[in-house]
C-alpha cells in the first residue's frame, strides 16, 4: 500500500504540473499572434487568459474526479465534460468583458467586445481549454488506466491457466490411481493406505488457494510426491532421479509449471520403453551468476522428431504460455531429443522469495 500511495502522489504532481504548463498555453497562442502583427502584448490580458485557463482545467479535472468516484459511463462522462469546457469557457469570457470594463483593462481584445462575440470567442476557448485538459489529464489516466488493465488481464490469464491445468490434470490422475489403489487393497493393504495418503496430500496441495507463484523447492516436494504416486502405479517399471542444486531452492516459478512437463516424460518417453524407463530432473544455477536458473525434464524414452506434435503438446502450450505471460520474454522453452534421451528445458529469472 506504501507503494501505491507514493505512485498516486507522483501521479497527482505530475498532473498538477502539466495542469499549470498547458494553462499557459492560449495566453502564449494569443501573444504569438500579437507580436506576428506587430501588435503589443497586454500583460493583463495575457495574465487573466492563463489565470481563467488554470481555473477552467482546474474545475474540469474535479469534475472529472468526481465522475469517475461515480463511476460515469464514458459517453456520459464526455457529454459532461464537453458541456462543461463550453459553459466555463463562455464564463470565463464574460468574466473578462465585465471585469475589462470595471477596471478598465483590456481584458478582452476590442473586435471581441460583444456579448454575441465573447459568448463565441468563450465557447472557442473552452474547447482549447478541454482539449488542453485532455492532453493534461485524460490521456496520461487513460493509458495509466490501460497498463493497469493490460497487468490485471495478464495476471487474470495466469489464474486461468493455472486452473485449467489442474483441471486437466486431476480426473485421469486421480481415476487412474484410485484403480491402482482399488487393486493394492488385496494384494499390499499398507502400501494402498500409503498410496491413498500421497493423494490425499497431493490434491490438498493442488487445490489449496495460493500465490501463483511459489518456491523451487515447494515444487519439487509437490513433483516428487506426484512422482512416488506414478512410481507406486508403474511398479518396475519406472524410476525418477533428482539432481537439485541448493542455490535454485528459493527461487520462485509459477506453481504447478513443470507438471506438465513430467507427465509428458513419463507418458510419452519414460513408459513407452519396454524394459522400463526413467525421468531425471535437474535445476542449476547459471554458472556466470547472472540470476538464471535451468530446469531440466529429462528422459529415456523413444526420442520424437518434435514431442510438440504429440499428445502433450497441450502440456507444452500451457508451460510456453505461462512463462510468456510471467516473464514477457525473459523466459524460455526448448525441447532437445538426442544420445537416447529427451529433454525439456525451462530458462527463467532467478525471482529470490521474499
Amino acid at each position: 500500500m506504501p507503494v501505491m500511495e507514493a505512485a498516486s502522489r507522483d501521479d497527482r504532481r505530475r498532473r498538477l504540473a502539466a495542469i499549470v504548463a498547458a494553462s499557459f498555453v492560449p495566453g502564449l497562442i494569443d501573444a504569438t499572434h500579437a507580436l506576428a502583427r506587430g501588435a503589443r502584448v497586454e500583460p493583463s490580458y495575457f495574465v487573466f487568459e492563463t489565470a481563467g485557463t488554470l481555473g477552467l482545467l482546474a474545475v474540469l479535472t474535479v469534475t472529472f474526479d468526481r465522475c469517475m468516484r461515480r463511476r460515469v459511463a464514458v459517453a456520459p462522462l464526455f457529454a459532461v465534460m464537453t458541456v462543461a469546457g463550453v459553459a466555463l469557457g463562455v464564463a470565463v469570457g464574460f468574466a473578462g468583458w465585465a471585469l475589462g470594463g470595471a477596471l478598465d483593462l483590456p481584458l478582452v481584445a476590442p473586435p471581441h467586445r460583444s456579448a454575441v462575440v465573447v459568448a463565441r470567442m468563450g465557447a472557442i476557448e473552452g474547447v482549447l481549454g478541454l482539449g488542453l485538459w485532455a492532453m493534461a489529464v485524460f490521456l496520461p489516466f487513460a493509458v495509466r488506466d490501460a497498463q493497469a488493465r493490460a497487468v490485471e488481464a495478464e495476471r487474470l490469464r495466469a489464474s486461468a491457466e493455472l486452473a485449467r491445468l489442474r483441471a486437466n490434470l486431476q480426473p485421469h490422475f486421480l481415476f487412474n490411481t484410485l484403480s491402482t489403489v482399488a487393486g493394492l487393497v488385496g494384494e499390499d493393504p499398507r502400501e494402498a493406505r500409503k498410496l491413498i495418503g500421497a493423494l490425499g496430500d497431493l490434491l490438498r496441495d493442488s487445490l489449496a488457494e495460493a500465490d501463483e507463484m511459489q518456491t523451487l523447492e515447494d515444487e519439487v516436494s509437490w513433483l516428487k510426491r506426484y512422482a512416488g504416486i506414478l512410481e507406486t502405479r508403474h511398479r518396475g517399471s519406472l524410476v525418477f532421479r533428482w539432481d537439485i542444486d541448493e542455490a535454485t531452492r528459493s527461487v520462485r516459478i509459477p506453481r504447478l509449471l513443470l507438471q506438465p512437463l513430467l507427465e509428458n516424460a513419463v507418458k510419452h518417453g519414460a513408459l513407452r520403453r519396454p524394459e522400463g524407463g526413467e525421468v531425471a530432473v535437474r535445476t542449476t544455477l547459471d554458472a556466470g551468476g547472472q540470476g538464471r536458473v535451468t530446469c531440466i525434464v529429462e528422459d529415456n524414452g523413444p526420442g520424437p522428431a518434435s514431442r510438440a506434435t504429440r499428445p502433450g503438446a497441450l502440456g507444452i502450450h500451457m508451460v510456453t504460455r505461462r512463462l510468456a505471460l510471467r516473464y514477457a520474454g525473459a523466459a524460455a522453452f526448448r525441447l532437445e531429443s538426442g544420445g537416447g534421451r529427451t529433454r525439456s528445458i525451462v530458462e527463467i529469472p532467478a525471482e529470490a522469495a521474499s
